[in-house]
C-alpha cells in the first residue's frame, strides 16, 4: 500500500564541518537531475565562507536552483568533497525509501517547478530552504516498488548515456573523415578564391540604416542567431511587411542553393538553403551564391570545416565584437576539384550526418520513453508487479 509521508521522516539534513571556501574541495549539482561533479574554479575561494562536508550516498540540492530540478545523489568520486549550506545535503534516515527512487521522483518537472510557493526571495533567486523541502509530503509506495521502478528508469538512462557515448564518437569519426577528405582536396586540387567562383556575394539588409520596421505577422528576416553549422532555425525571428519584402527581395531573397555564412557574433556559422522558403537576411548575414563550377553543399561543409577549427574566429577583426568583413571572405582560398569528386566527398559526409541524425532520434524516442514512464509510474498512476 502507498501512503503519504513528509520528506523529513527519512531525510534529515547533515552539517558536518568542513574547511573554508579557499582549501575546499567543492562540488556543483546540475539542473534538471544533470548529476553532482566537482567543481572547476581558476582561483581559490574565500576563507570567510563555510563549507561543509559531504558522505557518497547523501541526497544534494541547490537552493537557488531547486526550482530548476537541481538534486543529486553523491557519487562515491565525491566522498569528502564540501559544500556550502546553498547546497545542502540529506542522510537517508529511514529503509522505508529507496534513495534511487527518491531521485528519480523529485527530479521530475511535476514535482519540483510546482514548488514555487516555498521559495524566499525574487522572482529570479527563489530559495527553497532545508525545512520547507523536509516538510513537503509525497506519496511512498512500498520499498520492492520504488527499487523496481528505479531499475526500470535507471535501465532507461543508462541507454540514453550509451547512445549519447555512441553519438558524439559517431561525430567525432564524422567530423574527422569530413576533415581528411575536404584536406586531401586542398592537397590535390588547385584553390581559387571565393570571389572567384561565386555569382554574388552580399551582405544582408542593414536594417537600424534603412529604418526597417518590424511586425508581429509576415515575412521572417533572419539574424546571424537562426543559423547554425549546417542548419537554419528562423524560429523567434522578427517579421517584415509584404511591401517591404517586395522591397528587398530581389537582393536579400536567398535561393534555395545559396549559403547563408555569419559575419558578426556568432561568426563563422554556414548553412546551405534547401528550399524555397520566403525569408530575408539582416546585415549580420553573409549571402553566397556559388557559381556553376562548385557544388553549394560542397562549398558549406568547406565553411563548415573551417568553422570546426576555429579559422574565423582566428582571422575575425574587432575587440569585444568580433566580425569579418566582406574582404577575407572574398580572399579565402577554396580546393576546386571536379565536380563528380565534389559529389562523391558530399556523399560521403552526408551518410555521417545521416548516422548521427539517426543516433539522436533514438535518444529522442529513449527520453521520450522516461517522460511517459515518469509521468505514469511516479505519479502512481501506473503500478509495477515485484
Amino acid at each position: 500500500m502507498t501512503r503519504n509521508a513528509k520528506i523529513g521522516e527519512f531525510l534529515k539534513e547533515s552539517r558536518i564541518p568542513g574547511s573554508t571556501g579557499s582549501t575546499a574541495k567543492k562540488i556543483t549539482v546540475k539542473l534538471y537531475g544533470k548529476g553532482v561533479f566537482a567543481k572547476q574554479e581558476n582561483r581559490p575561494g574565500s576563507e570567510n565562507t563555510s563549507y561543509y562536508k559531504r558522505k557518497a550516498g547523501q541526497f544534494i540540492y541547490s537552493k537557488l536552483d531547486f526550482l530548476n530540478g537541481a538534486f543529486g545523489i553523491i557519487p562515491e568520486a565525491l566522498d569528502g568533497y564540501e559544500s556550502t549550506v546553498d547546497l545542502p545535503c540529506f542522510d537517508f534516515i529511514s529503509s522505508e525509501v529507496s534513495p534511487e527512487w527518491f531521485l528519480q521522483f523529485v527530479s521530475r518537472s511535476d514535482f519540483y517547478s510546482y514548488q514555487g510557493g516555498l521559495g524566499n526571495g525574487g522572482r529570479k533567486a527563489r530559495r527553497i530552504s532545508p525545512d520547507d523541502f523536509l516538510d513537503l509530503e509525497i506519496e511512498i509506495p512500498p520499498l520492492p516498488e520504488q527499487k523496481k521502478i528505479a531499475e526500470i528508469l535507471s535501465g532507461i538512462d543508462r541507454a540514453i548515456d550509451a547512445r549519447k557515448n555512441s553519438e558524439k564518437a559517431i561525430a567525432q569519426i564524422g567530423n574527422f573523415v569530413a576533415e581528411e577528405l575536404l584536406q586531401r582536396a586542398s592537397a590535390d586540387h588547385d584553390l581559387v578564391k571565393i570571389k572567384d567562383c561565386t555569382c554574388r556575394l552580399w551582405q544582408g539588409i542593414n536594417t537600424a540604416a534603412d529604418k526597417v520596421e518590424y511586425h508581429d505577422r509576415g515575412v521572417p528576416i533572419l539574424q546571424a542567431k537562426h543559423v547554425t553549422s549546417g542548419r537554419i532555425d528562423s524560429k523567434g525571428a522578427r517579421h517584415l511587411s509584404e511591401k517591404d519584402y517586395e522591397r528587398y527581395s530581389e537582393r536579400y531573397q536567398p535561393q534555395k542553393g545559396d549559403i547563408l555564412f555569419t559575419n558578426i557574433g556568432t561568426i563563422g556559422k554556414s548553412a546551405l538553403v534547401t528550399d524555397r522558403s520566403r525569408f530575408l537576411i539582416a546585415w549580420n548575414i553573409f549571402l553566397i551564391t556559388p557559381s556553376e563550377e562548385i557544388i553549394s553543399e560542397y562549398m558549406q561543409y568547406y565553411l563548415q570545416s573551417l568553422d570546426r577549427r576555429n579559422y574565423f574566429h582566428e582571422h575575425a577583426a574587432g575587440n569585444a565584437t568580433k566580425f569579418i568583413n566582406k574582404t577575407l571572405i572574398s580572399e579565402l582560398e577554396i580546393p576546386l576539384p571536379p565536380k563528380e569528386k565534389q559529389i562523391k566527398i558530399c556523399n560521403q559526409i552526408r551518410a555521417m550526418i545521416k548516422t548521427e541524425e539517426n543516433e539522436r532520434n533514438v535518444i529522442s524516442k529513449y527520453l521520450e520513453l522516461k517522460r511517459s514512464l515518469l509521468l505514469d509510474l511516479l505519479s502512481g498512476r501506473k503500478r509495477v508487479s515485484v
